[in-house]
C-alpha cells in the first residue's frame, strides 16, 4: 500500500494552519485588518493591510459586535457549539477583510450611495443576479430568493433578526454591519454544512478513477511523484509573479476541457492541450528536470482526490463562499483547481488567484489574537 502524502507547501506560514477551534474568544480580538486597496491592486500583506484597533473602524466594531452579541441565539438556532461558532465567526471576520477591506476598501462607500448606487439599481434590473452588499459582499437578494442556496429555516433565521431585501440591489446590509455579521454566519454555517458532501464528491471521483488503472496503488505512486515535481518547481521559482502565473496555469489545465486541442473552437483558457503546452514552456525554460503530459492528469486527479488530500474545513468554507457549493462550484475539477491553490501558495501576497488562502491566513491571524 502506498503511504498517503500530505501536499503541503513547506513554504506557507505556519498561521494558515492555526484553525483551531478552541481557545478563541471573540472578546479578544481588537485589532481589525483593514486596507483601501481593492483586490487586483494587493500584494504582501505589510503592503495591503493596516493593523487597527477595532474602536478606529466604525464598521469593523459594528461587525464584531454583530458575532459577539447574538453568539448564544445564533449558536442555537444554527446548531453550532461554541468553539464552532467562535472560527465561523473568525473566518467572517477575513471575508470582511478580504472582501472590502473592513469597509475601507477604495469605492466601497460610493457604489453604495448617492449616484453611483443609482446606477448600480439601474444596472442590476439587466442582470440575473443581485448585488453584492455589506462587509462580505453576498448576494443576500439571491440567499433570500433562491431555492437551493439556503434551507427555509436558514432564511426565516436571516429575516428574524430585521434583515430585509425588498430588490437585487436594495438591502439593509450597508447600513447595519451587525446585520451584515449574522448574514455571514448563516451563510457559513451553511457552507459548512455541505463539508461532508464535498468529501464524498471526492471520494466518488477517486473511486471513479481508480476504474480506470491497471494497479491503483502504482497510480496514486505516481500521482504523488508528479505533485511532488510540481510542489518542489514551485517553491524554487525566485519571482512571485512567475509563481502565480505558473499556479494559474496549472488550474487552467486542470480546468480545460478534457481532449481539447489546438485548432478547436473552445476559449484558450479552457483548452487542454494549449494550457499544457504554456506549463511545459514554462517548465523547459527554467530547466526543469521534468515536463507533463496528458495522461499525467489523471494521475494528478487521483493523488488529490486520495483520503487525507480534502481541503480543510476553513479552506472549505472560504472556497464556498468564493465559488459556492451547489452547480458549477461542486464540480471536481473545480475543487481540486482550488486544492492546487492552497498547496501553491505564497500567503504573505493577497492576489486575488489565492482567495482561499488570503482568507484562512486573515482568519488564522484573527484567531491568533486569543492565543
Amino acid at each position: 500500500m502506498v503511504n498517503k502524502i500530505q501536499f503541503n507547501n513547506s513554504d506557507i506560514k505556519s498561521v494558515r494552519q492555526g484553525e483551531k477551534e478552541n481557545d478563541i474568544r471573540l472578546e479578544d480580538i481588537s485589532i481589525m485588518y483593514t486596507t483601501e486597496k481593492t483586490e487586483e491592486n494587493r500584494s504582501t500583506f505589510d503592503e495591503t493591510f493596516k493593523e487597527v484597533p477595532v474602536n478606529q473602524t466604525p464598521d469593523g466594531k459594528k461587525f464584531l459586535e454583530g458575532l459577539i452579541n447574538n453568539k448564544e441565539s445564533l449558536s442555537k438556532e444554527l446548531g453550532l457549539g461554541s468553539e464552532e461558532y467562535d472560527n465561523l465567526a473568525c473566518v467572517a471576520l477575513a471575508l470582511a477583510s478580504q472582501e472590502t477591506g473592513m469597509g475601507e476598501e477604495k469605492g466601497y462607500d460610493s457604489e453604495n450611495k448617492g449616484i453611483k448606487k443609482l446606477v448600480r439599481s439601474f444596472l442590476k434590473l439587466f442582470d440575473d443576479s443581485s448585488a453584492s452588499s455589506g462587509l462580505t459582499q453576498m448576494k443576500i437578494h439571491d440567499f433570500l430568493n433562491s431555492d437551493t442556496k439556503l434551507t427555509e429555516k436558514e432564511k426565516q433565521i436571516i429575516e428574524s433578526y430585521g434583515i430585509q431585501s425588498t430588490g437585487k440591489s436594495s438591502n439593509n446590509l450597508y447600513n447595519n454591519p451587525d446585520k451584515s455579521a449574522i448574514a455571514t454566519m448563516v451563510v457559513l454555517s451553511s457552507i459548512a454544512n455541505n463539508y461532508d458532501n464535498y468529501k464524498n464528491v471526492l471520494n466518488s471521483k477517486h473511486e471513479e478513477l481508480a476504474n480506470g488503472f491497471t494497479n491503483p496503488d502504482d497510480a496514486l505512486q505516481k500521482g504523488n511523484e508528479i505533485l511532488n515535481n510540481i510542489i518542489n518547481f514551485y517553491v524554487n521559482i525566485s519571482n512571485s509573479d512567475s509563481q502565480q502565473e505558473f499556479r494559474e496555469t496549472l488550474k487552467q489545465f486542470i480546468l480545460s476541457e478534457d481532449g481539447t486541442k489546438i485548432g478547436n473552437n473552445i476559449d484558450k483558457n479552457y483548452n487542454e492541450e494549449i494550457q499544457l503546452n504554456k506549463l511545459n514552456e514554462t517548465l523547459s525554460s527554467a530547466n526543469a528536470d521534468f515536463n507533463l503530459n496528458i495522461e499525467d492528469l489523471n494521475y494528478i486527479r487521483y493523488a488529490l482526490t486520495a483520503p487525507g488530500q480534502e481541503m480543510s474545513y476553513n479552506e472549505y468554507c472560504a472556497y464556498g463562499w468564493n465559488k459556492g457549493t451547489d452547480g458549477t462550484g461542486m464540480q471536481t475539477d473545480r475543487l481540486l483547481a482550488d486544492k492546487i491553490g492552497t498547496i501553491l501558495a505564497t500567503p504573505e501576497n493577497f492576489d486575488y488567484d489565492q482567495f482561499t488562502v488570503n482568507v484562512t491566513t486573515l482568519a488564522a491571524l484573527y484567531a491568533n489574537q486569543s492565543y
